[in-house]
């Protein structure tokens, strides 16, 4: 978790009129372990009433909900706010084409498992993180260092000291382990690849045995976890397009 997550909470909303179902959303939420700030709403005519743009860092919605549909509350919440990330709760699989009109993040087929919850919280995190100029507090050389976590390109462990690599090929030596880092740094923004490297996706360039970073430079994947390392920033690539 970032300094800039300890200080803002993450603003979330639940929109879902059978208390059962908020209170699952609500408890995965809170297992997240993720500092936020939720509001729970059984109408989608509640939600509206309150609902300003840059109110809220992501949307739960049930797509079946009274006179409102979860769909009309994201139309109307989209003519507000084009940056906010919704994600549907429904039954249903028929809402694909919804939920692209709409931008919608995804939808979250019930019942909601906790790593699709997950997801969508981190994925809030980082949007949040990108529009308010999140920064790492570190020491370097003995000095408090303030790094702006976008500039990042990946954080390397050698000789009992981390280096943290910019996007200007600057870099920043400290004593903070790589495992201290990777807890500080916004998932899935930053992934583990390599018990000595820790990856800004956003400035990857390819991907062949490493990751080829947009400066040229290398950051080793561990042969092992390839697959499931692939897989993450495959990932992390397509729900990026989604939430532009």
């Amino acid at each position: 978790m970032s300094d800039q997550d300890k200080a803002n909470p993450l603003r979330v909303a639940v929109c879902e009129d059978v208390d059962s179902e908020a209170l699952i959303l609500v408890g995965f939420i809170e297992e997240s372990q993720l500092l936020t700030s939720v509001e729970v709403f059984s109408t989608g005519e509640a939600f509206l009433e309150v609902f300003t743009a840059e109110a809220f860092d992501l949307v739960f919605l049930d797509v079946y909900m009274g006179e409102i549909t979860g769909v009309q509350v994201a139309e109307r919440i989209r003519e507000l706010d084009s940056q906010v990330v919704i994600v549907f709760t429904t039954t249903s699989d028929d809402f694909t084409r919804e939920s692209y009109r709409l931008n919608a993040y995804k939808y979250m087929l019930k019942p909601i498992q906790y790593e699709d919850v997950l997801d969508a919280l981190e994925l809030a995190v980082v949007k949040r993180d990108r529009a308010q100029g999140a920064t790492l507090n570190i020491i370097s050389d003995g000095e408090p260092v303030s790094v702006p976590i976008s500039a990042i390109e990946f954080v390397e462990s050698r000789e009992r000291r981390s280096y943290i690599v910019m996007e200007d090929g600057s870099s920043y030596s400290t004593p903070t382990t790589i495992d201290a880092l990777e807890k500080m740094l916004p998932s899935p923004q930053f992934l583990r690849s390599h018990r000595s490297f820790i990856v800004n996706l956003d400035h990857v360039e390819d991907v062949d045995e490493d990751f080829v970073m947009d400066t040229g430079e290398r950051a080793y994947i561990r042969v092992k976890d390839f697959r499931r390392i692939k897989h993450a920033y495959d990932d992390y690539l397509f729900n990026s397009v989604r939430s532009v």
